[in-house]
């Protein structure tokens, strides 16, 4: 592993990631329909329908972010028994719908499974290499490449930024090379990245 990158991406992008997350949770998104709310129901772009009396909503989010937030009456377990406290389980499958869009979107061929809680989208190049791309609930993801060292794991750089906002990208000593190289770029305890 040369580096790994720490991604959150809370807002919805991609409409057809969405729609793909939300059928395979057994939902429908429907467009300009009511919401249902504890208060009444309220005209909306897009619509979570959910069993029960709730539902959730797309609404834009704030000014200058780009995308959509989910809004929904998250008190008590209407929808959060569906969706996941504040969405993170919708929000954990929408990033793998993502992932795999994206990946395919740049000629990589894609697989998912299932691994401690967390789905696991592996975008593998025609070299052998790839990308283990871990989504967590609530938007939360963190790359990986696999069986490629040096600078050329940065292929995957432009598939990592497209599955959203950019928190840590920490370069690890299989970056630079061998322990000898590490060394020749150490000075005063701190390594020089470049």
């Amino acid at each position: 592993m040369s580096h790994f990158t720490q991604i959150l991406s809370q807002s919805v992008t991609n409409m057809e990631a969405l729609r793909k997350a939300v059928a395979r949770m057994g939902f429908e998104l429907r467009e300009n329909d009511l919401c249902r709310y504890y208060f009444g129901r309220k005209q909306k772009d897009f619509v979570i329908r959910l069993p029960g009396k709730y539902d959730a909503a797309l609404v834009p989010a704030e000014e200058g972010a780009g995308g959509y937030r989910i809004e929904a009456d998250w008190e008590g377990d209407h929808v959060s028994r569906y969706l996941g406290r504040e969405a993170e389980l919708l929000l954990k499958y929408y990033t793998a719908e993502l992932a795999k869009i994206e990946a395919l979107k740049r000629g990589y061929a894609v697989s998912e499974q299932a691994e401690e809680g967390a789905l696991v989208v592996l975008a593998r190049d025609s070299d052998g290499s790839a990308l283990r791309i871990e989504c967590h609930g609530g938007g939360s993801i963190r790359c990986q490449p696999q069986h490629i060292t040096g600078e050329a794991c940065m292929k995957f750089f432009e598939l990592e930024q497209a599955l959203g906002d950019i928190q840590e990208h920490q370069k690890t000593g299989a970056f630079w090379g061998s322990d000898e190289t590490l060394k020749k770029l150490r000075v005063r305890g701190r390594y020089f990245c470049g």
